[in-house]
């Protein structure tokens, strides 16, 4: 019997009601009696993480949930903007950025992101310094520009110690966009 053959009488069955239990169809009043249910033999499969690249993307909302930080804490304390930290910017690829501000207070559209630029320190071939891991970034770059998000790239030494200077770049980048 050909494979596609098998595949066919197999769908057929399942669409007459019989259940498989260990590699063997019953028939729906055999199984009844078995007390056999397709829903009991199969594990409850978890559903699928809402994706949309935006503020409802199930992904960002876990990260957001996840993720705490001074500099996330002291942007909201400066700016009273809420940061999203490791962002789906977008469903074309899995790229994400270090630190995102999608919305402003009044859920204006700002679409400001931060990146963390510290695997250019690394030596050898570390993802972001090698020549692939170059070009990954400067497609991602382009995407996040096409789509309209404001990129400001600075250094783990930046956002750490002098992290006002990050907030004054924020800052121009939402006057800029008035």
């Amino acid at each position: 019997m050909k494979p596609a053959e098998a595949k066919a009488i197999i769908e057929d069955c399942r669409k007459r009601g019989y259940i498989e239990h260990d590699g063997v169809f019953y028939p729906p009043a055999q199984a009844a009696r078995r007390q056999l249910s397709q829903a009991a033999l199969k594990p409850a499969r978890k559903p699928k993480a809402k994706r949309t690249g935006w503020i409802d993307d199930e992904l960002n909302i876990r990260n957001k949930e996840k993720y705490q930080d001074m500099f996330m804490r002291l942007v909201k304390i400066e700016l009273g903007l809420s940061v999203w930290p490791e962002f789906y910017f977008t469903l074309e690829k899995q790229y994400r950025f270090d630190y995102a501000i999608p919305t402003g207070c009044n859920n204006t559209m700002l679409k400001i992101a931060i990146e963390v630029e510290g695997g250019i320190w690394a030596k050898g071939n570390s993802g972001h310094s090698s020549g692939t891991g170059i070009a990954r970034d400067m497609k991602k770059s382009t995407l996040a520009n096409v789509n309209g998000w404001t990129l400001i790239r600075c250094t783990p030494t930046d956002i750490k110690n002098q992290p006002g200077k990050v907030i004054d770049l924020i800052k121009k980048s939402i006057e800029n966009k008035k």
